[in-house]
């Protein structure tokens, strides 16, 4: 073979060339922290790199979504405990104010102290998160949930909806809560009304076992039959016949009659029987009837002053919701009105605080529910980022640079382009001219 300076200086090239490229190629992967710089270095692994950067990516995409609705439930927990803490507040202030010690002014007092706490109430329902949507309005979060009407009563404005955050491909969490729910469709105290239909007596009827008359309400309270919702007490002498019953009309009962107490001349009777009929006439309850001891039936309690021979209907009354601000303010009305009879005042407390009571079970079961979503949401970022770990190792494992390795590989490829520049060098300054 012919040696020629080209053939000297093009070797001398490549070798240089081949040299830098090993260098330059081991820098990048320095430079990179990992040994697959380019698919080429290795298709199959370079496919799995992609594969699981790809996972990793949809993994962040998701954790921004649990941390978007962490937050909006943190919001709500907030609320909600307060909400709570403020009716137990209200609560124990009704209590204070039916002791008899209490003068009218103790008495506006606390009624001025309850209604600051009522508006705070009203704000915590018409709480906002971080950007300020209403977090109990469903999904019109740009629209307060509950506003005032011309006479002063809280209205339900918003919607039942629900938003949800996408936390994983086939998971999604309700990040909202209807206030409709929560704190609007809330059962009021229930009542029956009552009404004398024969008999020269005196009448007074109560509720004197709240449980026990809303277990009898939701068993037997028919809306769509409010004949069915109507019962006949008559009482009589102790050696009448069954056949002697009075025969009542109870169609003049109406679900929404009111109680008729004539308050007259109260008197002893003599000693007899009573009986209860529900609207089919048949007998649901009976006993001995004494002047002025109460008759009990399912939590109701009617006393009863006079000769046995009358006739007394009760009607239950239709179940109502509404939230516990109007009620709330319904106690205060009595409760700042000097004229109000301690009868009123008492059932204006006992209304208010069942409906406190309701409340208070209602966001209970809401910070149930939001406690439960909080902590799915804790368990599926602590998975998301045990995944995206494993997804970080697998390709480290397939991908990882040996830095000690590329260092020295680095070191050798640097000696081995110094020593081709070298050679080349000397090789460019030979020439056979030189030894002639």
């Amino acid at each position: 073979m012919r040696v020629t300076n080209n053939l000297i200086y093009g070797q001398s090239s490549r070798a240089i060339t081949q040299a830098n490229e090993k260098m330059l190629t081991v820098q990048d992967k320095i430079t990179a922290q990992t040994e697959i710089v380019k698919p080429s270095d290795n298709p199959v692994g370079a496919s799995q790199l992609m594969m699981y950067e790809g996972s990793n990516r949809q993994l962040k995409r998701f954790d921004e979504a649990i941390d978007m609705a962490t937050s909006n439930l943190e919001y709500q927990e907030v609320a909600l405990d307060s909400l709570n803490d403020s009716l137990d507040e209200v609560r124990t202030l009704f209590v204070q104010a039916q002791n008899n010690i209490n003068s009218q002014e103790d008495l506006n007092a606390i009624a001025q102290e309850v209604s600051l706490i009522t508006e705070s109430m009203a704000e915590l329902m018409n709480s906002r998160s971080a950007d300020g949507s209403y977090i109990f309005a469903g999904t019109d979060t740009k629209s307060p949930p509950f506003t005032l009407d011309t006479e002063g009563r809280y209205q339900w404005s918003g919607n039942e909806g629900i938003k949800y955050a996408q936390i994983s491909e086939d998971m999604k969490v309700p990040v909202t809560d209807s206030g409709k729910k929560l704190f609007q469709d809330i059962w009021t105290n229930r009542t029956f009304s009552s009404q004398r239909l024969a008999g020269d007596i005196s009448l007074s009827t109560e509720v004197k076992n709240q449980g026990d008359f809303n277990e009898f309400m939701e068993t037997y309270y028919d809306p769509t039959n409010l004949a069915a919702n109507t019962f006949l007490v008559t009482t009589l002498p102790i050696n009448a016949e069954e056949g002697t019953l009075p025969d009542i009309d109870l169609s003049v009962l109406q679900a929404d009659s009111t109680e008729d107490n004539l308050r007259r001349m109260q008197f002893d009777g003599d000693p007899g029987k009573y009986a209860i009929m529900n609207s089919l006439g048949e007998v649901v309850s009976s006993g001995n009837y004494t002047a002025g001891e109460p008759i009990n039936f399912s939590g109701m309690s009617l006393t009863l002053r006079g000769q046995p021979g009358a006739s007394v209907g009760i009607s239950l009354d239709k179940p109502r919701r509404d939230n516990v601000l109007n009620e709330i303010n319904d106690a205060l009305v009595v409760l700042k009105d000097r004229n109000a009879s301690p009868e009123a005042r008492s059932e204006a407390f006992q209304n208010a605080t069942v409906s406190i009571q309701n409340t208070q079970r209602s966001v209970s079961e809401g910070r149930s529910a939001v406690g439960g979503r909080l902590n799915t949401l804790q368990d599926r970022g602590d998975f998301s980022a045990a995944n995206q770990l494993s997804n970080v190792i697998a390709q480290d494992r397939i991908g990882g640079l040996d830095l000690a390795a590329a260092a020295t590989e680095l070191s050798m490829n640097e000696s081995a382009l110094n020593a081709s520049q070298q050679v080349f060098t000397r090789i460019s300054n030979m020439s056979l001219f030189n030894k002639i």
